[in-house]
């Protein structure tokens, strides 16, 4: 996954180019702007912000199943000029096993005037982009670790742009030779979810030894004479049983053997009947 931050810096030209002539990798480019149009501000005050958490889920659902593909490309085309845009992003990589990389341009401010000018979309207005150009706050922190900063194109000739789409295509490939990184909550119900499942797993092995440890046992019991009703292991097996599912009782090695399921469950019994 990349995001891709700049003031009207030729970001989305950039991301078309590599859309139209990457080899390596499997792009696909969610474009900011397509998806979110014009907010309303006079029906809701969080218009906006609602409109970019929508997106956020959806770019959520994208990135699940795509863990294992290692060459999918996520190219987010948007300007991102707040870092708590980016860490949302960020978090939803963590939580799907991707890598976050971001392509930043540096634009000047009079750049950035100019190109707005020549967009065949909307033009956003001269004030809005000074504003935006002052308060953009570009990657230093810690996790944001992978990132390639491109300078701002003076004049968008072909040959410049195919040397910068080459050179995006190499940050692209150093990304996804890249580990991702787990988010810590992700980590800890993932080891709890194989805890659940070792110890479900420990369960139903117990069980199906303990049948024929009691089955053996009151084979043993009836030609030494010994009258123990089969209810009374039962009750036995469903106590011993518990505790094993509590993590009261728990067993080393696996898979268990049964001469071990026999010792600990014959050393429960007798300690039961004393008490």
């Amino acid at each position: 996954s990349s995001g891709i931050n700049a003031e009207y810096g030729g970001k989305t030209t950039l991301c078309t180019e590599l859309l139209n002539n990457s080899t390596k990798h499997r792009i696909s480019h969610i474009c900011y702007d397509k998806h979110i149009t014009r907010v309303d501000h006079s029906a809701c005050a969080n218009a906006w912000s609602n409109a970019r958490q929508g997106m956020n889920q959806k770019i959520a659902g994208l990135l699940k199943g795509h863990s294992d593909r290692g060459n999918q490309i996520f190219l987010l085309d948007d300007n991102f000029f707040y870092r708590g845009m980016r860490k949302e992003i960020f978090h939803l990589a963590q939580q799907n096993s991707c890598v976050f990389g971001q392509i930043v341009f540096r634009v000047s401010k009079e750049l950035a005037i100019s190109a707005n000018s020549d967009r065949k979309a909307t033009i956003v207005t001269s004030e809005t982009i000074e504003k935006m150009h002052g308060s953009i706050e570009y990657p230093i922190e810690a996790w944001e670790k992978h990132v390639l900063q491109l300078e701002e194109l003076s004049e968008y000739k072909h040959s410049t742009l195919n040397d910068r789409v080459d050179h995006v295509n190499q940050f692209l490939d150093y990304l996804c030779k890249q580990v991702p990184e787990v988010d810590p909550a992700v980590e800890q119900g993932q080891r709890e979810a194989e805890r659940e499942r070792c110890l479900k797993d420990t369960v139903q092995q117990c069980e199906l030894l303990m049948r024929k440890v009691i089955s053996e046992k009151i084979k043993a019991d009836r030609i030494e004479g010994r009258k123990i009703t089969y209810s009374v292991y039962s009750d036995a097996k469903a106590v011993f049983l518990g505790e094993v599912k509590s993590g009261a009782i728990s067993f080393e090695k696996q898979p268990i053997s049964m001469e071990t399921v026999k010792e600990r469950f014959l050393e429960h019994f007798v300690k039961s009947a004393r008490n």
